[in-house]
């Protein structure tokens, strides 16, 4: 679409021009993926270590017998 003025008929991408487009989507998807991922990650990681805080407090109350 470089050097084409509004309205200007626009010819049909080339194979490598549409390869490039699909490429490009194909990342998008990947980089959205990649984001979810981590961030799921940084909450179990969290989860996990209040999970330790509750589990420590828990063996220093009285009432906690070891197993």
């Amino acid at each position: 679409m470089e050097g084409k003025k509004p309205g200007e008929k626009i010819n049909k991408p080339t194979a490598e021009q549409a390869e490039i487009g699909r490429i490009g989507r194909q990342l998008e998807v990947s980089e959205r993926k990649l984001a979810r991922t981590e961030a799921k990650l940084s909450i179990m990681g969290k989860a996990r270590l209040l999970l330790e805080d509750i589990s420590e407090s828990a063996e220093q109350q009285p009432w906690y017998k070891k197993p």
